[in-house]
Order: structure tokens, then sequence, then C-alpha cells
């Protein structure tokens, strides 16, 4: 390996320079003590699947060597240096396969400041990282990643309109391995980003350039992205301001797209209680069709007592595209109330009304979608805003775009009733509750129509000491005027109920809840029933006693989910520096299809472990076991997957 001499010899001219007591100086440059530790690392895997059992095993012992110091001044100048030479040892066991094999590792990080700290008009910041790791995911899921970064920055520290600079490359290399197969999913990317920002009190400015080579063979997801935005604040007498913004997106190569968004924001203060607020925004979009979108609304929002705000709406929207011309106006007036200390008790209510028409004028061919943003729910199931989706043209990534989900180990495409298409999260993958997904897909353009719009929306929240109690709902329905037949028009209803209990009963802290979430779109019906239990025990200063329990039920026309999730700990401290944290937990999702395609499935993990964290002056030790079982059950098979794994950090400082 290239770096192994440089570094080797890098470290022994530290070790030389200084002793590990006391600071030393050796001119203008000044070093800390430096830092050893030896660091050893174990990972034993073994796993039995119905066809096939794989044990594998590595043990990676390295040193450790870190090094702190400045010339000067730590204002002037001051760096870090970290280096991790490791050799490794693995072996791997399958049916068929015997491999024993051995490695060199070096995993560094170097970084200098410049000027960062002086009155100087620039800073320098330079950092150069490497590491490999291998971490758990969700389910029993590995995520094997080696990782190498390399960043410079210039910083233009001017008081007026400071600037930085900065220039990246990322090496990303991980072999991702599902709790349920043996089979990795591949990412070999490089990324390099160029970025010039700044920032004054009302002005802000971001230049980027992205570009992704994407090496895995059998695939091509490699990318050039320009990216420029420029916003700006302009504020005058009480609470009135003048922002705009302007946002260029130019991406070519794997779902290659071209965006302008343009917005004028004027918000006017008008009296103490009384503003209004207009915008005017510009929208374009081009990937195989250009689609122009054009953007107007007015609001107007008066408080007429503390605990009362009033708004009126005013909004309107031009779309034109080859494929398809719509209009469409809309004017409504929404009120909230929000009342503190009402008998003990904190209230937040508001009620909502909107009228909307909309006319569509349609052509033939393709309407494109691009990020279309959904947030990964619970039990893991996104329905996507349109109809007549074509499945193949799906693709889902995370929220900047880089990683790309695969069908099939991340997620499942679902047809349901009414042409609507559901995404169901497998668990497992790499998509977590949470997650923020940016989904783009063509769909079939619906036909000529024009059509009103009625929208209706409340909400209710009590808070009352260790009581909770929200309820809200939304309500639209589309009525024909002219064109085609109300077939291709949808009715939404989306209710929202919730129950929660908080209270402290000898000293166990408990939270209970139960949740209704009612979701109708078009034919389409989704009732989905949420129940959650979470304990906590503070047995003592040192012991914590955690115990959480979940469970939903997912009612539609055409397939029901059962979903239940269980986890118990316990947390124990002493005062040596020992901390030991048993686990006990259990995932089951059980799918039933109704519409005869096949989707029935069983889906159980259990998981039993203990995790051992002890430091004692110069030693820390980390142990970790866990047992999995996966049992995944459909009509035409069954599998089962058996997984015991043991990991092992010891570090010795000398």
């Amino acid at each position: 390996m290239n770096h192994w001499c440089s570094y080797y010899v890098c470290a022994a001219m530290i070790g030389l320079l200084v002793s590990p007591d006391r600071v030393q100086a050796w001119e203008n440059l000044f070093l800390l003590p430096l830092e050893i530790e030896a660091v050893t690392r174990f990972d034993g895997t073994d796993r039995s699947e119905p066809d096939s059992h794989l044990r594998d095993t590595e043990l990676r012992v390295g040193l450790r060597l870190k090094q702190e110091g400045y010339s000067l001044d730590p204002a002037i100048a001051r760096f870090v240096l970290e280096v991790e030479p490791a050799y490794s040892w693995g072996k791997l066991e399958t049916g068929t396969i015997k491999d024993n094999r051995s490695d060199k590792f070096l995993s560094y990080l170097f970084q200098f400041n410049l000027f960062q700290g002086t009155p100087g008009p620039v800073g320098l910041d330079l950092l150069t990282m490497r590491n490999k790791s291998l971490n758990t995911g969700s389910l029993g899921s590995r995520y094997d990643s080696e990782i190498e970064t390399h960043t410079g920055t210039v910083n233009w520290k001017n008081r007026v309109f400071p600037m930085q600079f900065s220039y990246s490359e990322r090496s990303l290399k991980q072999d991702f391995l599902t709790g349920a197969t043996n089979t990795p999913s591949k990412r070999d990317d490089h990324l390099r980003t160029l970025k010039l920002k700044g920032k004054s009190s009302k002005l802000n400015l971001l230049i980027e350039r992205q570009s992704l080579n994407d090496q895995v063979p059998d695939r091509d997801q490699d990318f050039d992205l320009n990216h420029a935005n420029l916003s700006h604040r302009f504020a005058w007498g009480r609470a009135s301001q003048l922002r705009s913004r302007w946002d260029y997106y130019d991406r070519t190569g794997f779902n290659a797209n071209r965006r302008l968004f343009i917005e004028e924001n004027v918000r006017i203060q008008h009296a103490d209680k009384l503003f209004s607020q207009s915008s005017l925004r510009y929208f374009s979009v081009t990937q195989e069709i250009k689609t122009n979108e054009y953007i107007g609304d007015f609001r107007l929002q008066h408080q007429l007592y503390d605990n009362l705000t009033s708004t009126a709406q005013l909004f309107g929207n031009a779309r034109r595209s080859d494929r398809l011309d719509e209009t469409r106006w809309r004017t409504g007036l929404d009120s909230s109330y929000r009342k503190q200390r009402l008998f003990g008790a904190t209230v937040n209510a508001g009620i909502g009304f909107s009228y909307q028409e909309t006319e569509r004028v349609s052509k033939l061919g393709l309407v494109e979608v691009i990020d279309e943003r959904h947030d990964a729910t619970l039990a893991g199931s996104v329905v996507l805003e349109n109809r007549f989706i074509i499945n193949s043209s799906i693709i889902v990534t995370n929220f900047d775009g880089t990683l790309v989900y695969t069908q099939d180990i991340d997620y499942r495409v679902v047809q349901l009733t009414g042409e609507l298409t559901q995404l169901q999260v497998i668990p497992g993958g790499r998509i977590e509750e949470g997650d923020t997904l940016l989904i783009s897909y063509k769909t079939e353009t619906l036909p000529s129509q024009e059509f009103s719009t009625t929208n209706l929306q409340y909400n209710l929240g009590i808070s009352f000491r260790w009581l909770r109690f929200t309820h809200r709902g939304r309500k639209s329905d589309d009525q024909l005027l002219s064109g085609a037949n109300e077939s291709f028009l949808k009715d939404n209803r989306d209710t929202l109920t919730n129950l929660e209990f908080r209270w402290k009963i000898v000293g166990i802290n408990t939270m209970l809840s139960a949740e209704r979430h009612f979701n109708k779109i078009g034919d389409f019906e989704s009732l989905t029933y949420t129940y959650r239990q979470v304990l906590s025990w503070p047995m003592s200063s040192r012991t914590l006693i955690n115990l959480s329990m979940l469970e939903s039920f997912i009612e539609t026309s055409s397939l029901n989910t059962d979903l239940y999730n269980f986890e118990l700990s316990l947390n124990w401290r002493s005062r040596r520096g020992l901390s030991i944290r048993p686990v006990l937990g259990a995932w089951r999702r059980l799918d039933e299809d109704f519409s005869g395609g096949g989707l029935n499935r069983e889906d159980e993990f259990l998981m039993a472990g203990v995790t051992l964290r002890w430091q004692y002056r110069k030693v820390a030790m980390d142990l970790s076991y866990h047992h999995n079982r996966r049992t995944i059950d459909t009509l035409q098979t069954t599998d089962q997957t058996t997984e015991n794994r043991v990991m092992f950090n010891l570090s010795r400082r000398l």
C-alpha cells in the first residue's frame, strides 16, 4: 500500500521529537504529548439458512497514534494527526468455499487549520481521512464500509460578506447484507464536490458542482450536478420584509433533469394584529419534456384576540407542457385558536374551508414526476400521489439523491385498487422509519376535464396533566363540471385521532397511546390502528429498565398488514466504568393479500443479546453478542435464517 511507508516514517519522527509526559517545543513547533493506543478488534458471524451455512470471522490488530500540535499560537496553525496501521486475518467457510485471507489496512486522519483564529482575511482548513468499519443495521443487516475523504476549504473572513470555497472527494465502498439473504448489495462510488458559499445579513449564495462515478460493473448511476442558489432578504418598517430566491439545478447522467425556481415573497405588517403575505413563483422542470409552472398566492392574517387567528387565502396556479395544460385557482378561509391554562388545560383548535376549480387539457403521452417527497412510515407503506403509474419507471433515492435504493431489496412495488401504487419498505433494508425518500416516476396523462373541489380541514388538541388528545381531519370532494366522466376524479378523506397517557407510578415513567388513522383516496381505503406502550423504571441511580411495545394494524381493500414490535432492555452501570446492557426483542409483520397477487407473507425476527462496556484507567473494552432468528413464510416457501454474532474491541493506551 502506497501510504504505509510515509506514515510509518511520520510516526517514527513524532516519537523522536516528543516524550509522552510533557509538551515539547522545537523552534516554532509545539507538540502536545503523543497518544499511543494498541487496538484489537474481532468480529465473528455464524449464519445458518435452509440450504447453506456461513461462518465468517475476522481479527484485526493495530496501533493508533495521535499527535496534536501548533505553530507559534493555536490561532495561527494547528494540526491533528491520527494514524492506525492494522493487520487483519479472516476466515470464510460455506458449504462449498473455504477461504483464509489476510490484509493490511491504514486508517488515518489529518486535520490542519491555518490562520483560522487570527484577524487576517483568509483561513485554511485541510482534512484527509480514511476509515474501515463494520456496523449493524436494523433486523440483523450489516454495513461493511470503507470511506476515504479529502477536503480543502479556504475561508474569506470578510465582515461584510464572508465566503467559503471548498473542494472534497469521497470514495465509498460498501457491502450491504440484509438479515434475510447472503447476497450483498454493493456500492462503490466516487463523489467529487466543488462548493462556494457566502452569507451576509441579507444575502445568501451557494454555487455547487457534484460528480458521482458509480464503479459497480453491472450498473451505471453516474451523474453530474450543477446547483446554484441565491436568496436575499430586505426588511423595513414593523416586521415587513421582501424575500427573493433563485434556485437552479441541472443534473445530467442518471435520473437527469433540469430545474429553475424563482420566488418573490413580500410580507407587509399593516397593523399590530394584521399582516399580509404575497408570493409569486415560477418553476420550470425539464427531463424528456419541459413543464413550466406559474404560482400566485396571497394571504391576509388577522389576530382578532390573542388566542384567535384567521387567515384568508387566494391562490392561482398554471402549469404548461407538451403533454398537459392545467389551470387552478382556489380561495379559502382558516381559523385557529390556542388557549393556555383553560381550567388547567391547553387547547388548540382550528377549522378551514376552501373552494377550488381546475381545468385540465390533456394531450397524448406520459407525464414525468421528479423527486416526489415522502417520509418512510412506521409500517413501511408509502402511497404515491398519482394514479396510472408506470412501475418500471420508479426510481427511489435518499434525500440528496446519492443513494439509489434497490427494488425487492429495500422496497417492493404493490398495485392497489383505484389504479394507485404503493411502495412497501422491506424490513432490514436500507430504508428505516423517518427516512426522507425522493421518488421519481412516469404516469399516464389523465383525460381533459373541468371540475371543482371543496376542501374542509379541522383539528382539536387538548393537553391536561397526564392526558393528551388530538384529532384532525381533512376531506375534499370533486365535482365534475365538464369533460371526461367522474371515474377519473378522486375524493379524499383523512382523519387521525390520538389519545396518549403519561404518568409516573411508584417511580415508573409510563406512556400509553392509541391512534386511529383513516385514509381514503378515490376507491382506495386504508384504516390503521396503532398502540404504543413505553415503560421506563430507574430501579436505582445506576440501573434502568426499559420496555417498549408497539402494535399496528393496517386494513385496506386488497392488503392487510399486522405489525408487532417488542423490546426489553436493562442498563446497568457500576462506579468502576463497567456497564452491561442485555436486550430482548421481537418483530413480526404479517401481510394478507386479497387481490390474488400472492403477496401473503409472514416476516418474523427475534433477537437476544448483551453489550458490555468497561473502561479502567488506560484500558477500554467493548463486547457484544447477538443471537438473531429471521423467518420469512410465503405461500410458496418458508425460509429461516439463524445468526450468532460476536464483536469485541479492546484498546490500551500506552
